[in-house]
């Protein structure tokens, strides 16, 4: 079947918003067929892993399992579009200056953190992007504000800042460097903040730009909301929006009482950028028509509505280049059983996701200066030295770092180009004095969830 355009995509969305739940299965397993249907033909690997499966599929538990440590090692078999390779891919995705720009002139990628235990590189293909701008402007956008902030943001100037890590093809920063890159004249009213920066740094740009509209990661956010609360910050965003961290709700109230604003939720990946919305009830409703979600126990067994997944199972129904068929997600999350009271038919959910935490640590002068977890991720991250990691502060002045270096390369080897890496972040913080030390044991999976945790403190100071 023919990949959709962008105004049947419009369409097809705008249409579903009414859909009941046996019309959002209908459509969900006809456009399962379809993609399944590509992916015996044009990948290698999925021709072998359904050689055996009926021609029509009925249900997506007819279809096996897959994971991204499954999937990565045979990257070019996984793909449809035989014009990619892997090494060409892996020295695109090497260079910063590529972020946001398409691969071989018309993928967008992304790099995913690896808390499954496996990073992989995600393409997302044109019809793909159209559906995210689709789900964007059709559903997030029209729950989130009223025709009062539309107005707000359009006086504005439509200035919208985002607080992402930067130096990478991390989801956030690809997403907006590559509207930037479509249209130019975009970046007079977007601009993007590094997490690296120092946190003076990014209060006096967003002062200086005074958004209408505040995007990033939900412990960047609560530290700015804490910086407008001691008066050091003085901006009055219509809307925020928090993604890739969990909120409790007393930070969530915290938030949206010190900027004045709508907090909006996000849940994506890179494996599919906008998987559900926050609706103003405080649930995610997943975009049903073009995912399906499968919560699932440490068996890979169904989790019936109301109780906690112990992953999620993933099939994405629009992207062709790079299909992803019952994909091993790895978060946990609860469907809601009950109709939501904001009346979308689309299933509600909520998510356990992040649990990492802001860390504090003593400058030379005794000031705490924070540092956020998906900045110091960001930093170790950029050593091509090491497969996986855990940053863990201990003292006030010390942080653990376990270390599992790549294939090839020294326990030693990788620990320096580790501590090259992160003196310099932590010296442009004022923290030239904070030791670093290597642990003895390796990286390991988080007993409840199963994730590898990335950055967290076990310093009770803090």
């Amino acid at each position: 079947m023919k990949p959709p355009s962008g105004f049947e995509l419009y369409r097809s969305t705008w249409q579903a918003r009414k859909a009941g739940p046996s019309q959002l299965a209908d459509l969900q397993m006809q456009r399962l067929n379809d993609i399944v249907c590509h992916a015996r033909q044009s990948s290698r690997l999925y021709a072998r892993l359904y050689r055996d499966l009926p021609e029509v599929i009925h249900s997506p538990d007819q279809l096996p399992i897959v994971s991204k440590a499954e999937l990565m090692p045979q990257l070019e078999d996984w793909v449809t579009d035989p014009n990619i390779r892997r090494a060409d891919l892996e020295a695109f995705v090497a260079d910063p200056q590529h972020v946001g720009m398409p691969y071989l002139g018309k993928y967008t990628v992304c790099t995913t953190s690896g808390t499954t235990g496996q990073p992989a590189i995600l393409l997302q293909d044109a019809p793909t992007m159209n559906l995210m701008g689709a789900l964007n402007i059709l559903r997030a956008m029209p729950a989130w504000i009223d025709g009062g902030q539309l107005m707000k943001i359009i006086g504005a100037g439509m200035k919208t800042a985002a607080v992402w890590a930067t130096g990478g093809h991390f989801l956030g920063i690809t997403m907006m460097k590559r509207q930037i890159q479509q249209k130019p004249a975009r970046a007079r009213s977007m601009r993007i903040f590094s997490v690296l920066s120092p946190l003076s740094e990014i209060v006096d740009g967003l002062n200086a730009f005074q958004p209408a509209m505040l995007n990033g990661y939900a412990s960047a956010i609560l530290l700015l909301a804490q910086e407008q609360e001691a008066g050091r910050l003085h901006i009055h965003p219509a809307l925020v929006m928090t993604s890739s961290e969990s909120l409790v709700p007393e930070d969530r109230e915290r938030i949206r009482h010190a900027f004045g604003c709508t907090l909006a939720d996000n849940y994506g990946c890179s494996e599919f950028v906008a998987l559900a919305a926050g609706c103003k009830e405080g649930w995610l409703h997943v975009n049903a028509d073009w995912v399906i979600l499968e919560p699932v126990d440490e068996q890979m067994n169904p989790v019936p509505p109301g109780v906690a997944s112990s992953s999620v199972l993933l099939t994405n129904l629009i992207n062709r280049v790079q299909p992803i068929l019952r994909y091993n997600l790895g978060d946990r999350v609860t469907f809601w059983p009950d109709a939501c009271p904001c009346r979308s038919p689309l299933p509600a959910i909520r998510v356990d996701g992040r649990t990492d935490e802001i860390l504090r640590f003593q400058s030379a002068g005794g000031e705490l200066v924070p540092v956020l977890p998906l900045a110091l991720w960001a930093v170790i991250k950029q050593s091509h030295a090491v497969q996986r990691f855990q940053a863990i502060q201990t003292g006030r002045q010390a942080l653990k770092v376990r270390v599992e270096p790549c294939e090839g390369i020294s326990r030693e080897a990788a620990w320096a180009d580790v501590q090259a890496q992160v003196r310099p972040f932590f010296s442009n913080l004022g923290l030239s004095g904070v030791g670093l030390n290597l642990a003895e044991e390796p990286p390991m999976r988080d007993a409840r969830s199963g994730k590898f945790r990335h950055v967290w403190s076990e310093f009770k100071g803090n």
